[in-house]
């Protein structure tokens, strides 16, 4: 990962040509070899004027930091990186168990949390900049706890971006502040001064995760699905299991205890109805072989509450036909099932942060978050799922067709997540 530019909480922290550009402004004797095509890739700036622009002064362009009610704000020039650690590592560890004989077990392969240090140079112009420039990069690193100190994004490029796009931007989620920032040396200069300063970051998810295929970007109406009548548990009924090749049938094995049943929701909707179905496909080729991939799905439900939903994933091997219905029920992956949705809400399931939200519109009063319940097959227990083998997917959607109100869409985004970059 390059360190000339970072965003926390969708605030820019660091951005190393901005910094360098106000510092020349005043004649700073910094010289950085950043990404020259950093600001184009970030929009900034109007790329119709030539020569092109992109940055001016930090009141012109209302830098992050800039604030009309703080006049010392306007002499903070920017934060340049220096260095950054972490992202170069595998957070992944075993812990191996010795056994009474020879050897020992493997144990069980886990992922730590990941830290992230990063060196900026904080460029200001006198001691009363200094000392805001300081308080805001701590304010702005502690991020927010407006959805329960659950963490915020970390975007950063895994290489010099181009205009063309940010296709090497990479994100981390659940992430804080772990220390910092703390200032490591200080160097006046005539019109100025610079700061070394430090500050650690920890991700409680570790995976980097890249932007999602660009196959899986397209919303897909629901109401112009393919009316089917079905009751979509009932699929795995039609999976048969190989019988056991070693049961003994003169001597059975042993009764087992039975086992904990898991809880269903009594009120979870089963049995046939009337569905409208959609079905989305991602090719084996858009598929990276060596990347994890995960979901995020995103429905927007329109003029009438939506009942029993489900979103079920497929494995596609080269050939498989998506829209064939009687598809192999045993090459299901997993479902995502919810029961009800009210009408102008909108879901997000997203597989990075494991996380449900539903946010609802309330008349006269702005808008509600709330966590749905999500279901697993026949109703039972979710297990977030990840795709890491190198095949397509067939993702098929299916709501009730009397429940499916105009407006209601919906997209299933797949990410890539690698564990070190």
């Amino acid at each position: 990962m390059i360190f000339d530019y970072a965003d926390f909480a969708c605030t820019e922290i660091i951005n190393s040509v901005r910094a360098t550009t106000y510092a020349q402004l005043y004649c700073l004797p910094i010289e950085c070899d950043a990404c020259p095509e950093l600001p184009c890739a970030l929009d900034h700036g109007d790329l119709t004027k030539d020569p092109y622009t992109p940055y001016v002064d930090p009141a012109t362009d209302e830098a992050p930091w800039y604030d009309e009610a703080v006049p010392e704000s306007a002499n903070v020039l920017g934060f340049m990186g220096l260095d950054v650690t972490g992202f170069q590592k595998s957070t992944i560890s075993r812990t191996p168990i010795p056994l009474v004989g020879d050897g020992s077990a493997l144990g069980i392969a886990r992922r730590a949390h990941r830290i992230i240090t990063y060196t900026v140079l904080m460029i200001v112009r006198d001691e009363c900049a200094l000392e805001y420039g300081l308080s805001w990069l701590a304010a702005s690193l502690s991020g927010c706890c407006d959805d329960g100190c659950v963490g915020s994004t970390l975007g950063v490029f895994a290489c010099c971006p181009t205009c063309e796009g940010c296709d090497s931007m990479r994100y981390l989620y659940n992430v804080g502040l772990l220390e910092g920032p703390d200032v490591e040396s200080l160097e006046y200069l005539t019109d100025g001064i610079l700061a070394r300063v430090t500050f650690s970051l920890i991700a409680g998810t570790p995976w980097i995760y890249r932007n999602p295929l660009t196959v899986s970007e397209t919303w897909h109406d629901l109401t112009a699905g393919t009316t089917v009548v079905t009751d979509p548990d009932a699929a795995y009924d039609d999976c048969v299991q190989p019988a056991d090749c070693l049961e003994d049938p003169e001597c059975p094995s042993p009764t087992l205890p039975n086992r904990v049943p898991i809880p269903v929701d009594p009120c979870y909707p089963t049995g046939t109805d009337t569905f409208l179905r959609t079905v989305i496909s991602i090719p084996v080729t858009d598929v990276p072989n060596r990347l994890d991939m995960v979901p995020v799905l995103e429905l927007e439900v329109g003029s009438t509450d939506l009942r029993r939903i489900v979103v079920r994933f497929r494995a596609s091997l080269t050939g498989t036909d998506c829209n064939d219905p009687l598809a192999d029920p045993c090459g299901i992956c997993t479902d995502l099932q919810t029961p009800y949705l009210p009408a102008g809400s909108v879901l997000t399931v997203d597989g990075r942060t494991q996380r449900a939200e539903l946010e609802c519109s309330t008349a006269g009063i702005g808008s509600a978050t709330a966590h749905p319940p999500l279901y697993g097959a026949q109703g039972g227990a979710f297990q977030w799922p990840v795709f890491g083998c190198p095949e397509g997917m067939c993702i098929e959607i299916l709501t009730t067709k009397a429940s499916t109100g105009a407006g209601t869409r919906a997209r299933v985004l797949m990410v890539t997540r690698t564990d070190a970059g």
